[in-house]
This record gives structure tokens, sequence and C-alpha cells, in this order.
């Protein structure tokens, strides 16, 4: 397993759904704040990432290129590295700084345009 640096990436997985099935990952999950299920929203969870398909996943890239799945630092988290096997890895976007704002890509370009509408603000 690669150390982790001061030049780490940041990678959002997609991950199955499946892989919230067990109890132990969903208590390391919660415990590092990547899901907040003590608002009692998890059945509400479950349901939607089965629905789209899985759910995203994001923190620090310790190894992308182990043989049974991909090391992480997920969320905010510096000492605890979480494994994805890869039959739950969907897919994985790296980049060299983790984005500050929430939204990014399409989001961001259609929260940018007034009132929603096409690119010059044609109402």
């Amino acid at each position: 397993m690669a150390m982790m640096t001061d030049t780490q990436k940041h990678v959002l997985l997609w991950v199955a759904p499946e892989f919230l099935q067990s109890p132990g990952i969903i208590r390391i999950l919660e415990q590092v704040g990547a899901l907040d299920l003590k608002s009692g929203g998890g059945e509400e969870v479950m349901e939607a990432a089965a629905r789209s398909g899985g759910f995203a996943l994001s923190g620090g890239l310790v190894d992308a290129n182990h043989g049974a799945g991909m090391w992480i630092a997920p969320g905010d988290s510096q000492n605890l590295r979480l494994m994805i096997p890869w039959a739950f890895v969907r897919c994985t976007v790296l980049a060299e700084t983790q984005q500050s704002s929430k939204i990014f890509g399409l989001a961001a370009d259609l929260s940018a345009r007034p009132n929603g509408n096409e690119p010059g603000g044609k109402d």
C-alpha cells in the first residue's frame, strides 16, 4: 500500500449500493463523517443508493493499484484507510487537489446562469 504524502491526490468514487449492506462499513463511514444517519435517515439513504445504483464516496487516494481494491482515506480522516473492493467500485475520478465547492461540473455551470437559463441569461 502506498504511503500518504503531502501531495496526495483526491478521489471521488461511485460505489455500488451493496457496499452499504455491512453494518461495520456503515459505522466506519458515519464515524469519519462520510454518512450522517444519526438524524434517522438511514433507510432513506439506503433506498436512494439502491434506486440510483450506488453512492459517491470521496477522500484522499492512498493506493489505486492494489490488487484487491482501491485504498482511500475517507472524508477528512488522515488516520483511517478504507479499502473499497474492486467489485464495488463503479467509477473513479482523480484530482490533484480537493474541490472546495460542494458542486462542480455541469451543476456549477447551471448555478452560475441567471435563472438557470441558457448561457447569456436570456429570460
